[in-house]
């Protein structure tokens, strides 16, 4: 689908297509070029647990570093 020029001042048109906005589309099931090295990976990160009950030293304490 094209923007439509009708109603606006050619400097406004022009403008539009130096940016890139002449027409509007969907990317959607197509290749976008530049997109192909911008990725993440989600790696979990395994849990570790501190113990704070049952320890020496008594419950109301600071937990220890680590």
């Amino acid at each position: 689908m094209d923007v439509d020029d009708e109603g606006m001042d050619p400097i406004e048109a022009e403008m539009r297509r130096v940016m890139g906005f002449a027409r509007f589309r969907s990317t959607k099931n197509t290749k976008v070029p530049g997109n192909d090295k911008l990725y993440g990976v989600r790696k979990e990160k395994k849990t570790k647990y501190r113990q704070y009950m049952n320890r020496p030293g008594g419950f109301n304490r600071p937990l220890s570093p680590g």
